[in-house]
């Protein structure tokens, strides 16, 4: 495993899965897996080819890299939401593993005696465990909607003390 985070090619094969991975949801999934998908290729992808792009360098080891640390915190907030409404289960995963890369982020900006291998570690290896989980999800959600048909994109609203929200926001008794 360490060999895949330490390679000189892992970003360009983890941008080749992402990118794949992302089509598939696109054109197989729902709204859940695309909101998922496009939120990974503008805060992953994009915005790692414009941080290069104007600053010159790539994701930096030796201290808090600030921008990669505000894209995953931006990302766990998405995702968390997704997760929190969607009517699947596999986003609380990928919500759970984006936790743990701001976990990553925070402790190496409190502790500074975290190697920069392990801190590589606990922010890289969830994308790929992530990208995992999203790809069997978009091929949960195609077999499923082959044996059984459409089905509800997002859980139905929690009634608050007698309450519904409607679709438009407004509450209903």
């Amino acid at each position: 495993m360490i060999e895949l985070i330490a390679s000189d090619y892992r970003p360009f094969i983890q941008d080749a899965l992402a990118v794949i991975v992302c089509l598939i949801a696109f054109v197989w999934g729902a709204t859940p897996e695309r909101v998922i998908a496009a939120s990974w290729l503008v805060l992953f992808e994009l915005s790692s080819w414009m941080y290069a792009a104007v600053w010159g360098t790539n994701f930096q080891l030796g201290t808090v890299d600030l921008v990669f640390a505000a894209t995953d915190v931006l990302a766990g907030i998405i995702w968390l939401a997704v997760a929190l409404n969607a009517n699947r289960n596999y986003p609380l995963f990928i919500a759970a593993m984006q936790i743990l890369a701001i976990a990553g982020h925070l402790s190496r900006g409190l502790i500074e005696a975290i190697s920069p291998i392990a801190y590589a570690v606990m922010v890289i290896a969830p994308g790929w465990i992530q990208l995992l989980i999203l790809g069997t999800g978009v091929i949960r959600h195609i077999l499923r909607k082959r044996k059984f048909g459409s089905y509800r994109e997002w859980r139905t609203p929690v009634k608050w003390y007698g309450l519904i929200a409607d679709r438009s926001g407004e509450l209903q008794r």
